[in-house]
């Protein structure tokens, strides 16, 4: 089958809508030109499960999240940004520009996942364009090869190709390139420690960093201050609904 390509359009759209490049990007730099010095650094990060209204940015208190918000305040910030309602469709739109039933992708499990092999990629675009590439943490697009990551246009991957992790604490069964690891500590962090050190590595050329985190998604686990491992186990009395009144949101025992 044709070998369907992104064009320059989509590429453009990637880098204004999901990506941080360098301040001193100029607006043609975006052509991916094969020369170094007209080659901007990409990196996009992708949070998994995270709503519009997880954010202080957006108006929530009861939470903080003041890098996202400087980002948003130093950057710019879209008010309407449209995904679908489960994880591997939006994720076949991101890598590809593509609708998901165009791509193949149509649920989460059972193969449904699974990337089609004639579609092009945003890493192979970059690698064809001479930039080393990079995946550090959650896939969910397709566990064996040629749908793993390494084959579809990242050199470098560590994380998980599954949809899901059931332990964020020093978890088994990560995978470096396609061998088998022990995570290092909580893995939001790992995985961040994981891309610094490969961006410090490719300081002299182009990059480009997927840094796909697979918080807030579920379970419920995080570190504390005094350095206890904290997890929390699922709230099911989140929401009551008396008879004739209003949902009543309620507080779990063991909420924080």
């Amino acid at each position: 089958m044709r070998k369907r390509y992104l064009t320059i359009g989509k590429i453009l759209l990637f880098v204004l809508v999901l990506m941080l490049v360098r301040e001193d990007v100029k607006a043609s730099a975006v052509m991916l030109s094969d020369s170094t010095e007209e080659s901007p650094n990409v990196i996009l990060i992708l949070s998994d499960d995270q709503g519009w209204g997880d954010l202080t940015h957006h108006g929530n208190r009861n939470l903080s999240t003041p890098s996202i918000d400087r980002l948003a305040e130093e950057g710019a910030s879209f008010t309407n940004f449209y995904v679908s309602s489960v994880c591997s469709p939006t994720r076949a739109e991101i890598l590809t520009g593509r609708y998901h039933p165009r791509v193949g992708v149509y649920s989460t499990s059972a193969g449904g996942e699974r990337l089609d092999l004639d579609e092009q990629t945003i890493a192979e675009v970059f690698k064809e364009a001479g930039y080393r590439t990079a995946l550090f943490g959650k896939w969910h697009s397709g566990m064996q090869y040629p749908y793993h990551p390494n084959g579809r246009g990242f050199d470098e991957f560590y994380g998980f190709a599954s949809g899901h992790w059931g332990d964020y604490f020093s978890p088994n069964l990560l995978e470096h390139n396609g061998q088998l690891v022990q995570g290092d500590g909580y893995i939001p962090n790992d995985l961040t420690e994981k891309a610094l050190s490969f961006i410090k590595k490719n300081r002299e050329q182009p990059f480009f960093v997927h840094l796909s985190y697979n918080t807030p998604h579920s379970p419920m686990q995080y570190p504390t201050v005094g350095g206890k491992n904290l997890r929390i186990a699922p709230c099911r009395c989140a929401i009551m609904i008396p008879k004739g009144g209003d949902p009543i949101h309620a507080r779990c025992p063991g909420d924080v």
